[in-house]
Formats: C-alpha cells, structure tokens, sequence
C-alpha cells in the first residue's frame, strides 16, 4: 500500500502514434506481475497480456525491470490508492483505521485480481536482491506511514486516537495491512482477515474500561 505517486503517463514523442493506449496496456502488466512475480514473469507473458510485440513493449516502457519499477507505481496509484480513499473520508479516527483495514481486505480478495498485493507481496521479493528496488520501496513505505499518521494526528485535537504518538499507531496500522496482505496470498478467508483486523483495532484504540484495567 503507498501514497498516490506522481503520473506516469510520459509526453507524447514524434513520429508514428502509438496504437495501444499505454495506461490499459501497463494495468495488464500489473496483474501479470501479481499474479506470477517478477521472476516468474515471461517477455512472452507480457507481450500476450499487454497485446503488444517486443519492439513496441521496449519502446513504450524499456526492459522488463524498467516495465516492472513502472508497474508499481502504477499498482500504487490504482489498487493501492483505494484503502487510503476509505481512510480519507471518515472523520473519526478509530472509523477511519478500520475503513482502512476494511478496504485493504477487498483489495487483497478482490475478484477478477490476483490474492494479495503486488507491493508487499512481489515486490518485496524481488527487492532482496535489487538495492535500487529495495530503496524505492523504503521510500513508498515511509510515504505511507506518513500520509496515515498525519491523518491520526489530524484529529488528536478532538480526543480522538489511542494512547500511542501518531507515528506508532501509523507503523501499527500499515504492519497490520502488510499482515493482511500476506496472509490473504496464503489463503485466509475473508473471516480470518476480519478477525486479525478488529483485534488490532482494539489494541490500537482501546475502549475506556479496557485502558482502566491495564492501569
């Protein structure tokens, strides 16, 4: 999961007009990537889903690691922009966390797209042994822990919030959709996703009586 990133969509080059629309062409490549990893994806796989020829894919995006750096971001900017729209939107802090999880669950169970996330469940993986993706990922999800905690401070003027700094439940929330994520690629069902979330819920913001008898 990260903050929107910047458009990719890049200024039109001379010459002959492209005859595939690159966005819908680069969403094809990201289920791609989800669903078969960096390492298991195929120039031919690609090609196939992208509808398009070598030349046109090399042109376009640039190699395959080029192709899958532009597919995270892209990933970022759709799937993974969805869960921070539901956090966004409700102004109760303990609301807003669990819209978060919430989202974040249909968003790994999602039909019509492959378990899991293409950030923290492929992206991941590929990185240990790519330090400019590892970097690239540091950044995203420092970005993210960001972008939550500044909306959980947003209301600690009204009381809202647990007892913990923004920042610590911000690191909390985003580990718990890393947790989702992965599990949901491993084959939980929606319950178990659910369960996890609403336990993490409580710690995160716990009720009057619950904080009274931890005193």
């Amino acid at each position: 999961m990260a903050p929107e990133p910047p458009s990719q969509n890049k200024p039109p080059t001379r010459g002959r007009p492209r005859s595939f629309d690159r966005d819908t062409a680069l969403d094809a490549a990201v289920l791609v990537f989800w669903e078969k990893g960096y390492e298991g994806t195929s120039l031919t796989d690609l090609t196939e889903a992208m509808g398009i020829n070598r030349p046109s894919m090399y042109a376009a995006y640039g190699n395959k690691r080029e192709l899958f750096m532009q597919a995270i971001d892209r990933y970022a900017a759709t799937h993974g922009s969805r869960a921070f729209s539901a956090l966004r939107l409700e102004p109760d802090n303990r609301t807003a966390v669990e819209e978060f999880f919430k989202a974040s669950i249909d968003c790994a169970l999602a039909e019509g797209t492959p378990r899991g996330c293409l950030i923290n469940t492929v992206a991941t993986d590929a990185a240990e042994t790519d330090p400019e993706l590892r970097d690239k990922l540091s950044h995203m999800f420092k970005q993210t822990d960001a972008a939550i905690a500044k909306r959980i401070a947003a209301n600690r003027s009204d009381g809202q919030g647990g007892e913990d700094e923004p920042a610590m439940l911000a690191h909390m929330a985003h580990s718990v959709t890393h947790s989702i994520m992965t599990r949901a690629r491993t084959g939980a069902t929606r319950q178990e996703l659910t369960r996890l979330a609403e336990a993490f819920t409580a710690v995160m913001f716990p009720s009057p009586k619950a904080r009274a008898n931890s005193a």
